[in-house]
């Protein structure tokens, strides 16, 4: 179904912009096309946000991405680009459950081609607590991984001027000194989940998935043009019922779209029908 990419891919070097070690799972992910990953150097990805908010991100999630990107392409004139950003809140579904939102963009200016790896995953141990005391710091981290999870310890929730933030605390020692450092001025402190890529090895798992789905993306070649990024791009429901034949909230077909020349093709899921347990008649 998918034409070859290799031709657009193999041999060629991307520049990615992290500094968080986002190369252990990319890279390889990558090395399958051919392309070598090399991390930029001296590429601060705090200043377009970071996760404790003293430094707010600028612009949405892709918008944060791309900003990455862009500022990679400036700083070394690659033609090929790899950016990231990360979202948690939220699950869109289930609004009680936190969720880990990856995008991994690609830029390549030779071709004048962006293209994306994206996952939602509930694989995530985002989460906030306010603790008085060290043993409540430590049921917190027991909760969420620590210590192969990092923590964060501030004095509130909305980082203060001139008030220190601790991040990277992986050690009840660390945890100790920091508690006893926001304690000369606050009773109680806000301890939350770590959630830069190299402090939070749950995330990392994510990011590899997404990584794959760059992949994937890279490596599907428009049938009629043969153009990268031939991936679905919208999912269309109603597979039959298997009891009562109407149409459930299943899906029937996957609509693909080439960016380039717009050439598109619907294909029908492998089954047939549906489980009853998804058909609002027999099961309302």
């Amino acid at each position: 179904m998918f034409k070859s990419t290799e031709s657009y891919f193999q041999g060629r070097m991307a520049i990615l912009a992290t500094k968080h070690g986002k190369e252990q799972v990319i890279a390889p992910a990558l090395a399958r096309l051919g392309v070598t990953v090399v991390v930029a150097s001296d590429f601060d990805s705090d200043r377009f946000g970071t996760f404790s908010r003293e430094i707010p991100r600028c612009g949405t999630q892709e918008e944060a991405a791309l900003a990455k990107a862009e500022a990679v392409l400036a700083q070394t004139g690659a033609d090929l680009v790899i950016a990231s950003e990360g979202s948690f809140g939220p699950h869109p579904q289930f609004p009680m459950l936190p969720s880990d939102r990856e995008l991994i963009l690609l830029v390549d200016r030779r071709h004048d081609l962006v293209l994306r790896g994206e996952v939602l995953s509930l694989d995530t141990n985002f989460s906030h607590a306010t603790v008085s005391h060290l043993e409540e710091a430590l049921a917190f981290g027991a909760r969420v991984g620590f210590p192969s999870h990092g923590l964060i310890a501030m004095a509130q929730a909305d980082p203060l001027p001139n008030t220190p933030i601790f991040k990277g605390i992986q050690s009840e020692e660390q945890l100790q000194r920091a508690i006893a450092t926001l304690q000369t001025n606050h009773a109680t402190l806000h301890l939350e989940t770590d959630m830069r890529a190299h402090m939070n090895p749950t995330r990392m798992r994510v990011i590899a998935q997404a990584a794959a789905e760059l992949v994937q993306a890279m490596a599907q070649g428009c049938p009629q043009c043969g153009w990268p990024g031939f991936v679905a791009c919208e999912h269309l429901p109603g597979l039959p019922c298997e009891l009562c034949g109407a149409p459930t909230g299943a899906i029937k077909a996957s609509r693909y779209l080439c960016q380039h020349c717009l050439y598109e093709l619907t294909v029908p899921v492998p089954e047939t029908v549906a489980d009853p347990s998804q058909c609002y008649f027999c099961n309302p």
